[in-house]
């Protein structure tokens, strides 16, 4: 049976933790927060490519690999215009984003 990885990975997480620092970490926790709360995983195929494009990288920073290669993929069939596509990547990556935000929240709590 295949398991599903984690959705932080620990090793990225720990190193963006030592490139940063302990003061600069929840700032940059908060900021993703609000990038995520403020995306809905809906909209005409252009723009939910674009923004699957912004997180795409600011998910990676952090250690969100899965969420940064689903948001990839959808930007990908966005461009494409492959509504299939678009549909079942928009559900993943909305239950992956509602993940990750809930993660998030932790670690910023856990300080």
């Amino acid at each position: 049976m295949a398991t599903t990885p984690p959705s932080l990975d620990a090793a990225t997480y720990a190193d963006l933790r030592q490139a940063v620092g302990d003061q600069a970490l929840p700032v940059l926790l908060g900021r993703f927060q609000a990038q995520l709360q403020d995306w809905s995983v809906r909209g005409e195929p252009a723009a939910l490519g674009a923004a699957a494009h912004g997180v795409i990288a600011s998910s990676g920073l952090i250690g969100f690999t899965r969420l940064s290669r689903l948001c990839a993929a959808l930007e990908t069939a966005c461009h494409a215009g492959d509504l299939e596509a678009i549909r079942e990547l928009a559900a993943d990556v909305a239950a992956e984003k509602a993940t990750a935000e809930a993660e998030v929240a932790r670690l910023i709590a856990a300080g």
